[in-house]
Parts: C-alpha cells; structure tokens; sequence
C-alpha cells in the first residue's frame, strides 16, 4: 500500500482546529470546577465534567503536538 504525503497546510488546519478544541475543553472544566454548586449533585456534574472533557482535552491536546511536530519535521526535511 502507498503512503501518501499529507500536505503542510493540512498540518497546520489540525494544529489550530485541535488547539482551540483543547482550549474550549479546558475552559469548560474551569468554567465547571467554578460554577458547579458545592453539594452532592454538583461534586457528581464536575466528576462527569473531568471525564468526558478531561479525556477529549488529553486527545486534542495530542494531535495538536502531532501535527506540530510533523510541521516541524516536514520544514527541518525541507530546508535540507
């Protein structure tokens, strides 16, 4: 099977979609750690906050440095 070349500008549409989703899923767990009533329901809502938004901000964050790091690369591999 051939490997295709991804082109660099979709490298970096990935590095800055993933960015801004890493930093909306952040914002939110601040938004819940503030806003969320300390009682029972609220410590049950800021738990589910952490999982499903914890998870997915931990992803996004990891394509985000994937594809600046094949940014990088593929400029380092071109400039020689």
């Amino acid at each position: 099977m051939k490997q295709t070349e991804i082109p660099r500008k979709q490298y970096w549409v990935l590095l800055i979609v993933f960015s801004l989703c890493a930093l909306a899923g952040l914002a939110s767990i601040v938004v819940a750690e503030l806003f969320m009533p300390n009682n029972e329901g609220g410590n049950l809502g800021r738990q589910a906050m952490f999982r499903s938004m914890g998870a997915g901000t931990v992803a996004w964050t990891c394509i985000a440095v994937w594809a600046g790091y094949k940014l990088r690369v593929s400029r380092l591999s071109n400039g020689k």
